[in-house]
């Protein structure tokens, strides 16, 4: 197996992102490091197409990767980098970086990394995601990120932008984002009609709730806004555009998923909700209020969503509400009830 060998920066440098929104977010610090510790050379990012205005915020070339890159994909890259890593754990992404040639090529262990040649390191699984990667900058001799919250800044034009939608689909309410959706499985969605009734509550309140969800995900939403009355965010924007939405509302809920991950590191007010999966490694980079589902009968099993009850989550969200409007005197919601608010605490840094 070999071992990552120190090169010397700047350099020709590219990263190859993961494929999921979620993972991609937690890989950003990591990568804002890269890009500071080779000031002075070239520091691009390779990943899905819809995920690129994300890496553009933070400076950084931009390389689109089709569905499905692997070896022939790598090959057109043949000389253009001299050192090559990927956040990727698939046998493919291996291939994809063995394929382009450079003088170092970072990858985790395992998939048949030490096979074909690659340099490895490894990753802590009980350590937070965003430090999947502390092995690869090690070798290059760059900065670990810490454990401190991390912002994803947005342009002003953007931002301005995320305010004038705001104002369409809230009409000068206070506006939460809600969030209902999640690729996979693993029992990480917060069912439906909770959501319904935590939607419900907070219209009650004179806060208009909008939801956002992915391409292919309207029927959901929808079904969502007609129960509640709540409204529905055009799934056809840009990434980028949604961010700015995000970020101007005055808070989020959602599951531990992309769109929740991407709420709290561009700054909004934000509630996850995890259930069987584990803050220590999955909590969101940015400012956050975890909400977790009560622990099962039997110590052993997994903590379910079905368990968690919307009263906790509207009182966490109504809290945030409020913290907001403490800093803004002209938003006004109704105060949580005493009792409402159990089972949710402000993030710690991760350890």
């Amino acid at each position: 197996m070999r071992k990552p060998e120190v090169v010397a920066l700047p350099a020709r440098v590219l990263v190859d992102l993961p494929n999921w929104l979620g993972d991609l977010v937690h890989a950003l610090p990591a990568l804002v490091s890269l890009g500071r510790g080779n000031r002075g050379g070239e520091t691009w990012a390779l990943l899905p197409a819809a995920h690129a205005p994300l890496a553009r915020l933070v400076g950084v070339g931009v390389i689109e990767r089709p569905p499905g890159a692997g070896l022939r994909f790598g090959r057109r890259l043949r000389g253009r980098f001299d050192v090559v890593l990927t956040a990727r754990h698939s046998t493919r992404a291996k291939l994809l970086l063995m394929a382009t040639g450079a003088s170092v090529r970072l990858a985790s262990r395992g998939r048949g990394a030490a096979t074909l040649g690659l340099a490895t390191f490894s990753v802590v699984r009980s350590r937070h995601q965003r430090h999947d990667l502390d092995g690869a900058l090690l070798a290059l001799a760059v900065q670990t990120p810490g454990d401190d919250r991390f912002l994803l800044p947005l342009p002003a034009e953007l931002a301005a932008l995320g305010t004038r939608h705001r104002c369409l689909l809230g009409d000068g309410s206070t506006v939460v984002a809600m969030l209902p959706a999640t690729r996979g499985g693993n029992g990480k969605q917060y069912p439906l009609k909770r959501y319904e009734v935590v939607a419900r509550e907070l219209v009650r309140a004179g806060v208009a709730v909008v939801v956002i969800v992915g391409p292919g995900e309207e029927a959901l939403a929808a079904q969502l806004a007609v129960s509640s009355g709540a409204r529905v965010a055009p799934t056809a924007w840009p990434l980028g555009e949604t961010a700015a939405l995000l970020a101007a509302c005055d808070a989020a809920v959602g599951n531990d998923s992309g769109l929740t991950h991407l709420a709290a590191v561009v700054g909004c007010a934000t509630v996850a909700l995890f259930g069987p999966t584990e803050p220590a490694r999955t909590a969101p980079v940015g400012p956050a209020v975890i909400v977790r589902a009560p622990s099962p009968a039997d110590a052993g099993g997994p903590r379910s969503l079905n368990n968690l009850s919307p009263a906790d989550v509207v009182g966490a969200v109504e809290t945030l509400l409020v913290r907001s409007g403490e800093r803004t005197p002209a938003r006004t919601v109704r105060l949580a009830q005493p009792g409402d608010t159990g089972g949710y605490a402000p993030l710690r840094p991760h350890r």
